[in-house]
């Protein structure tokens, strides 16, 4: 049986280039599989690929929530950050203000997407490049490109080789 996944590389603005990558495993009903990347804007357009698709696994380059709020202050890094900094890789705070953007952004697409019975999940591209050992030679489009990490990731969650940290996941 073939499965469905769809990797998201989020913008904080919807005037900015979303990349979005389809990736379909071989099986019966697609004996070679097929993979598409493309770029979009808006959440509405992002969520009608998404329908048209009707995806096993989401999987979203975004926080899904902000850190707490301790004092007064929004603390620099969730609980999840610093362990994949533990483990060698460089997350951006999304205590920054372009990443609380981008986080209220992500918060909103993945309540409407759970409300309509998506798996969606966070995940971390530069880790799935790492673990998996793709090449980081320069590409056509970087959104694009993380894109497909984010579907990777969201085929090997599937697959149940994954490690979830903190709410994050990245490939086994």
């Amino acid at each position: 049986m073939f499965m469905k996944v769809v990797g998201v590389d989020l913008a904080g603005k919807q005037e900015n280039a979303t990349g979005f990558c389809l990736l379909i495993t071989p099986g019966k009903e697609v004996p070679l599989g097929r993979t598409m990347t493309k770029l979009l804007s808006t959440d509405i357009e992002i969520m009608r690929e998404i329908d048209e698709a009707k995806p096993d696994c989401i999987a979203i380059d975004a926080p899904f929530w902000l850190p707490p709020d301790i004092g007064g202050k929004m603390q620099p890094w969730r609980n999840s950050e610093l362990v994949l900094m533990k483990k060698g890789y460089r997350p951006i705070s999304t205590a920054l203000p372009t990443m609380k953007i981008l986080a209220l952004r992500a918060m909103k697409l993945i309540r409407e997407l759970r409300e309509k019975g998506y798996r969606a999940i966070e995940v971390f591209p530069a880790a799935t490049e790492n673990i998996l050992g793709i090449s980081k030679q320069p590409r056509k489009n970087q959104d694009e490109y993380d894109a497909l990490l984010c579907a990777l990731t969201a085929k090997m969650y599937l697959d149940g080789r994954y490690e979830d940290i903190g709410g994050i996941v990245i490939p086994k």
